[in-house]
């Protein structure tokens, strides 16, 4: 009887840990990554894996729409997005910051590009009047909110100014698609452009940096209401201590960022402040 009453106690304390370690963990990845990414993506996760002792498995989203949607019905339980969904999806889906990366300079930070062709004669975001431009997610940070607010600042509207504002849903594709001359000029995650070229180096011979806006609070891992503390502790761990060894700084050498931290919800304020500053002037970044 002493025995069964034991075991009894044993499995009621182990019992609410087994559930998050008897299934993947699912990471979701959007379009902040470039096409070319994909296999570090599978590299990076069985890293983690490996440190953690839990099963990492990616899962690929067309858009922060639908990223959104999986990890509020738990089919993404953490997900690498973007600082504008995360500012509105912490108050309407809960989600709170997992760990961020480092730039090469080691700074949480990244900016908004406005990039054109080499032979075209843009100087500006302003120059762009009338043509043809590409914004990535229309909730993208960079993609889409940056140059929609810089704009209204002037009394602008994207969808007016640009004849027609083209949504490439990837900040990989909206570089091809001024590369390939579809559109005049787009707005691009700077993290995403600089791991492109490096990849690509006819892409850098082909395409120019027109403006430069930033820096912004850098793209964040999340994850969803409800998850584990113990499995948000353990993937943090190892997400911070990347950096330590010799495999991990080889990994995040091929992401193309330097390192992970931790930083607080009031970090993503000057997102918030682009945000609220766009709805309020009658308009949004879609």
């Amino acid at each position: 009887m002493k025995m069964l009453l034991a075991v009894s106690l044993y499995l009621l304390v182990l019992l609410p840990v087994l559930p998050a370690y008897a299934r993947d963990i699912k990471v979701g990845f959007t379009a902040v990554i470039t096409r070319e990414d994909a296999e570090s993506i599978y590299s990076f996760l069985d890293y983690i894996s490996k440190k953690t002792g839990l099963a990492l498995k990616p899962v690929f989203a067309k858009s922060y729409d639908e990223m959104d949607y999986f990890l509020s019905i738990g089919k993404v339980d953490i997900a690498y997005i973007c600082g504008g969904p995360y500012v509105e999806g912490r108050e309407r889906y809960g989600y709170k910051i997992l760990a961020v990366p480092l730039n090469h300079e080691g700074k949480p930070y990244y900016y908004s590009l406005v990039i054109t062709r080499k032979e075209k004669p843009y100087k500006s975001l302003l120059d762009f009047k009338g043509k043809p431009y590409a914004f990535s997610d229309p909730k993208s940070n960079s993609g889409s909110l940056v140059p929609t607010y810089i704009l209204l600042k002037k009394g602008l509207k994207a969808d007016e100014f640009f004849r027609p504002v083209v949504y490439t849903y990837s900040h990989y594709e909206s570089i091809l698609a001024v590369d390939k001359g579809f559109v005049e000029g787009a707005s691009v995650d700077s993290l995403v452009y600089e791991q492109a070229i490096r990849l690509d180096k006819r892409l850098e011979r082909e395409i120019k940096v027109v403006e430069k806006y930033g820096p912004f609070p850098i793209t964040p891992f999340v994850y969803r209401r409800g998850l584990d503390n113990l499995t948000v502790e353990r993937i943090k761990d190892a997400l911070l201590k990347m950096k330590e060894d010799e495999e991990g700084r080889r990994i995040l050498n091929v992401l193309g960022v330097s390192g992970f931290r931790t930083v607080r919800d009031e970090f993503y304020k000057p997102i918030e402040e682009m945000l609220d500053y766009v709805k309020r002037n009658g308009t949004s970044n879609k």
